[in-house]
């Protein structure tokens, strides 16, 4: 998580509605899980429980 923390954010903070590290981190579970396009990422991350997506 250091390593994610450590990137910069070249967002607008007006429009910020998760923290970067908690986006990256989401995209990096779901590449290891097999996603391999923004939409599987997606599709991996509403496919978690809430239990799981509350982490």
């Amino acid at each position: 998580m250091r390593a994610l923390a450590a990137v910069p954010d070249p967002r607008d903070p007006r429009g910020v509605r998760y923290p970067l590290t908690a986006l990256l981190a989401v995209a990096v579970c779901a590449v290891m899980a097999g996603a391999s396009s923004f939409a599987a990422i997606t599709d991996w991350l509403h496919d978690l429980d809430e239990d799981a997506q509350d982490r």
